[in-house]
């Protein structure tokens, strides 16, 4: 049954609220047809038509709330999601699935007695998936993703912030979508901290109000870097709570092979894939998507066929150390990391004898820096 769909195109009909009648009555149409109902999908569409309901939705999804004081949007919507490159761990993938199946499965639990909110709050260090864990839920339900600008939201006249919070959620409300609250501990802060001003008090509470009334029917996803920043009257407004951890070695080697096929790397063995993933540990996805972009866009500039541990490590070397280093630094982290003194030798073009005295001396390599 679709009973969350009908009870929503009642109530607005006696709100009079033709752009929420036809928002619902098209996502009804959606869930028919996905159904095999055809012929009802077909009808709910031929009506909004004759009755200009679908450009009424479009005009309202394009007219994002704004700010009153900079005339700035304050929200950005994409209508289409799209996810690359998302691997998560199985437990984390698990709970991100119930998560989805639930939304889907909402008139069912809806018809048994179970109301159950539809609010998700991810937390982990930043470039670790949360955005792209967004983007996978609206992909995956084929729903829009409303995502808020704080940048512009977060106004410096006294009141604003609030009434941007509440404009918010009053235009995710009028039509079905995903609203997402990214960098949330901007407008979620606890309000006993001590550094800040009365004003944060009255955001977090407006926050609170508008969450509670929007996740009786709304789909609400919020993600911080900085979970033990916010309020914990905020932690209780969210039914599920996922952690986005750095990725594991395994997670790592998975994330790594979703890339393009430049240059052969089958002759890497598993030791050295052991070394190559243990120096990424505890980066983000977005740091090892860097480093494995920058090394095939040189493995096409120096038109290599094949690449190896030494282009791996060097890579990571390179993306820890920001230019400040010497050539027996990095000479002591390829040796540390599994490459050996001929492969390193023939990089450099120094012998292997040279290499082992500047592992065994700790030379700095006439005193000069790579970056001079």
């Amino acid at each position: 049954m679709y009973y969350t769909e009908i009870i929503k195109i009642i109530e607005s009909g006696m709100r009079k609220d033709p752009v929420k009648v036809a928002s619902y009555s098209r996502l009804l149409a959606k869930k028919m047809e996905a159904d095999g109902e055809n012929r009802g999908s077909t009808r709910i569409l031929s009506a909004l038509n004759r009755v200009g309901g679908s450009q009424a939705v479009m005009d309202t999804l394009t007219t994002l709330p704004v700010d009153q004081e900079s005339r700035l949007d304050i929200a950005e919507i994409d209508y289409a999601p799209s996810v690359e490159h998302i691997i998560l761990s199985k437990s984390v993938q698990a709970v991100l699935d119930d998560f989805r199946d639930t939304i889907q499965s909402k008139n069912k639990m809806i018809s048994m007695g179970l109301n159950l909110r539809t609010t998700l709050l991810l937390y982990g260090p930043p470039g670790c998936g949360k955005t792209s864990a967004a983007k996978y839920l609206a992909s995956e339900l084929k729903l829009p993703l409303v995502t808020a600008r704080f940048d512009t939201l977060i106004s410096s006249l006294l009141g604003n912030t609030a009434k941007n919070i509440h404009r918010i959620f009053a235009y995710a409300k009028k039509q079905p979508c995903i609203l997402f609250l990214d960098e949330f501990d901007a407008i979620a802060k606890a309000r006993d901290d001590a550094h800040e001003l009365g004003e944060l008090k009255r955001v977090v509470n407006s926050l609170l109000q508008n969450i509670d009334d929007f996740s009786q029917e709304g789909i609400l996803l919020a993600a911080t870097n900085h979970a033990g920043m916010l309020d914990k009257a905020v932690w209780r407004r969210f039914q599920t709570v996922i952690e986005l951890p750095a990725p594991e070695r395994d997670e790592i080697r998975r994330f790594i092979r979703q890339f393009p096929k430049i240059a052969d790397d089958s002759g890497i063995t598993e030791t050295q894939w052991k070394h190559i993933l243990g120096t990424m540990e505890g980066l983000s996805y977005s740091d090892i998507k860097d480093i494995v972009q920058n090394m095939l866009k040189k493995a096409v500039l120096q038109k290599k066929m094949e690449i190896g541990i030494l282009d791996y490590i060097i890579e990571v070397f390179l993306f820890k150390h920001h230019g400040n280093y010497s050539q027996v630094d990095m000479i002591q982290y390829l040796s540390d990391h599994g490459v050996t003194q001929k492969v390193i030798g023939d990089h450099f073009r120094i012998s292997e004898r040279q290499v082992r005295n500047y592992l065994g001396k700790g030379v700095r390599n006439y005193g000069e820096t790579a970056s001079n």
